[in-house]
């Protein structure tokens, strides 16, 4: 009886190791969702004006590089563009070729691609002309609903690609080209992530990084050659989210104090938590690993990582408002080291290490105290 006994429970701890042996790995070396496809739609930022080299220097040209060759990098940016449409902008983006040319390229990815699709606009859209036109409404709503409209496009195409929200950024010292920076935070941003949080759509802070360090700006507005590659390298950390949707990423680090329940993360030193209301990435320099709580619902989620973050982290596809939360990795940045390059970026577990290999630790208490009852059974 007692070697009966013995020989079932061995075969049902046996199988409890097994399963936690397996498991247990399996959970915790989960990869982060990797595109195949990246179509970089947006305005003279995205093409690469002011960069000595836009062929090379642009930052869907640094994306490129930091993705390598497994992944397609497509520059559709075109100067002085504008989302609003005719007749609210001047230069409405989707009356331009780079707008066909990023719908041909998103339709005609091969089965099974994973395509993303980055919309880098609303800096033209901060022009007095274009934003409060004299005597005429302000084209605030317009703007939503012209966005929404574009977001809707892309989203009904065949490849179903992720659409992520770059909210613009910040502006330097006497900004050129009519540009209005206090617009662009105060009114545009606040606005795309309305839209993000409607549609349930993951943001890529560049506004916050970038506020602050007008050496990143060669004009006031358009990046430097070291700056591009910066915005390539937020942008890089940004798509590298879990498949699912998420909460608030990780926090700590210089850079990216976070608001909560209503500001987005703003660059400074020191140690900061991540995320805003809405679940938005606030990116900065390296640091320690913290916790962080995004506002606005039920989104919040604690993280680990080199900075502040929220949505786009690598490890959580961080989203706004009442959407399920987790936690998630990181995202580097920041200023630019000495040699003007970006910083390091910093990944974290979706979920702690230890925690995932209980199973197999049970398993093998149980193995243990399998073994300890056959020495008995031996007496």
């Amino acid at each position: 009886m007692a070697r009966s006994y013995l020989g079932s429970a061995g075969l049902g701890l046996g199988l409890v190791f097994l399963v936690g042996v397996w498991w247990a790995p399996s959970l915790s070396l989960a990869a982060p969702r990797v595109p195949t496809h990246v179509a970089c739609v947006g305005d003279s930022i995205t093409y690469g004006y002011g960069a000595s080299n836009q062929a090379t220097k642009s930052y869907p040209a640094n994306l490129q590089t930091l993705f390598g060759s497994s992944v397609q990098v497509k520059n559709f940016g075109h100067n002085g563009a504008t989302l609003l449409s005719a007749p609210y902008g001047d230069l409405p983006y989707e009356d331009q070729p780079e707008y066909s040319a990023a719908t041909s390229f998103v339709s005609g990815v091969a089965a099974n691609s994973v395509v993303d699709v980055i919309i880098l606009l609303g800096t033209n859209d901060s022009k007095n002309f274009n934003w409060s036109p004299s005597g005429k409404p302000k084209n605030d709503q317009q703007f939503l609903s012209d966005y929404r409209a574009m977001v809707e496009h892309f989203s009904a195409l065949p490849s179903k690609p992720r659409i992520f929200l770059a909210l613009p950024l910040s502006t330097g010292n006497n900004p050129c080209c009519s540009i209005d920076g206090t617009v662009i935070h105060d009114e545009v941003l606040p606005l795309i992530k309305q839209l993000a949080a409607e549609k349930s759509l993951p943001t890529i802070d560049l506004n916050t990084p970038s506020t602050g360090h007008p050496e990143y700006f060669s004009d006031g507005v358009h990046p430097t050659d070291n700056a591009y590659a910066l915005v390539a390298k937020w942008v890089h950390d940004g798509l590298l989210v879990d498949s699912g949707a998420g909460g608030a990423g990780g926090a700590g680090g210089t850079g990216g104090t976070g608001g909560s329940g209503g500001n987005e993360g703003v660059a400074g030193s020191g140690a900061g938590s991540g995320g805003s209301s809405d679940g938005t990435a606030g990116l900065g320099s390296g640091g320690s690993a913290g916790s962080s709580s995004a506002g606005g619902g039920s989104g919040s989620a604690a993280g680990a990582g080199p900075s502040s973050g929220g949505t786009n982290a690598a490890g959580a596809a961080a989203t706004a408002g009442t959407r399920s939360s987790a936690a998630g990795a990181a995202v580097g940045g920041g200023s630019p080291a000495g040699s003007g390059q970006p910083d390091s970026a910093g990944c974290a577990m979706s979920k702690s290490r230890l925690g995932l290999h209980y199973p197999a630790v049970f398993g093998l208490v149980g193995l243990g105290w399998l073994l300890s009852l056959r020495r008995r059974a031996r007496c």
